[in-house]
């Protein structure tokens, strides 16, 4: 008992010496007057929060803050601005406006993280150089060594994203590291980003990161879903939708024939462009067993109805205006097709044009 009271006052003891404000120092090399605009990053956006005067080349900010979060401060009409890590505690910055990228912030242990891993980022100066030859490669027309430099662009970009998620990998017990996973979480199999996000949260579970994280989570969920349900000789999902003569329409009941289930909307360039093809296979080959399932995304009815009689389309038409549907078959652009066998099985995905007539030739002639 004495000594869990002991730990306890120990805890106390250390969360009443935690500073509950910040206060920001600025040196500004090179000029006496101006102004800096601190911005929190919100949303992956700056957004202006303060503003101070610069004075003698001074200036300070001062504020409380429920957590460590990237903060940008813009100086004057510098478009760079300096990018760190604020936390509740005495922090130093001194910059100059000709190297914003070279300021030096002292004070936050959280910002020498960041600081730590902006600066070890492999290639960066070998990057900078490249450009430079890539420039003046191409204006000269030099071919052979504009390939040279993409192909070791490629070689660094790869090196880099190695340095990146190691360094998320070894950080899941700070706000650094959550903020890169949320920025690379693209990267990442599905059953490794639910490991890093399950880590996250045992170490800094009341974070806004670690809700950011679980928020981004349930989206790659669903998209692994919809992926594997719509997979090739996976069996369709089967959904009902209203046709455009005010009849429900469910898949499952088109089956018997090779289908084409074609999402599509009337805004869509490319889809309208698809469709004159789409209308010769289905001419060719409506009467050997093949037919065409259309699911517009349209939210304008009258711009569906009026799309389908422009472009001569014939076949069964529903409208999946909530996206469920589309949702459902993880359809992020359109036009996005899939070729159904007799039996509502996935064989093929987005054939279109020429693809789609050689697929069903192999099928049906």
């Amino acid at each position: 008992m004495k000594k869990l009271l002991w730990m306890a006052l120990v805890a106390i003891t250390f969360a009443a010496c935690q500073p509950s404000t910040f206060t920001i120092n600025g040196t500004v090399e090179g000029i006496t007057d101006g102004k800096a605009v601190l911005n929190k990053l919100t949303e992956g956006r700056p957004v202006a929060i303060d503003t101070a005067e610069i004075v003698e080349g001074k200036f300070t900010f001062t504020g409380s803050v429920d957590e460590p979060q990237l903060y940008l401060i813009f100086i004057d009409n510098n478009r760079n601005p300096i990018v760190f890590f604020g936390e509740n505690a005495k922090m130093n910055i001194v910059v100059n406006p000709e190297k914003m990228q070279e300021a030096v912030v002292t004070g936050s242990t959280i910002n020498d993280i960041y600081s730590s891993f902006v600066k070890n980022v492999p290639g960066q100066a070998r990057l900078e150089q490249i450009n430079q030859e890539y420039q003046k490669a191409s204006g000269t027309g030099d071919e052979v060594k504009v390939e040279a430099l993409r192909e070791e662009v490629s070689e660094l970009m790869e090196e880099q994203k190695a340095y990146f998620l190691d360094f998320i990998k070894n950080n899941t017990d700070n706000v650094v590291g959550a903020h890169m996973a949320l920025q690379a979480m693209s990267e990442f199999e599905m059953s490794e980003f639910e490991e890093l996000v399950a880590e996250f949260e045992a170490s800094i579970g009341d974070s806004k990161y670690v809700t950011d994280l679980k928020n981004a989570l349930e989206p790659m969920r669903q998209a692994a879903e919809a992926e594997k349900a719509t997979s090739i000789g996976a069996s369709a999902p089967d959904f009902t939708l209203e046709s455009v003569e005010g009849n429900d329409v469910a898949l499952s009941s088109l089956q018997g024939k090779y289908l084409l289930v074609d999402f599509w909307a009337s805004w869509c360039g490319p889809c309208r462009q698809e469709n004159p093809n789409v209308v010769k296979a289905y001419k060719k080959y409506a009467d050997k067993g093949f037919d065409v399932l259309g699911v517009s995304l349209d939210r304008d009815s009258a711009a569906w109805r009026k799309a389908i009689v422009d472009d001569g389309l014939t076949w069964t038409q529903v409208i999946d205006g909530d996206g469920s549907v589309a949702n459902t078959y993880g359809v992020t652009g359109i036009p996005f097709t899939l070729l159904l066998d007799k039996e509502g099985n996935i064989i093929a995905k987005n054939l279109r044009g020429k693809q789609l007539e050689e697929r069903l030739a192999e099928l049906l002639n």
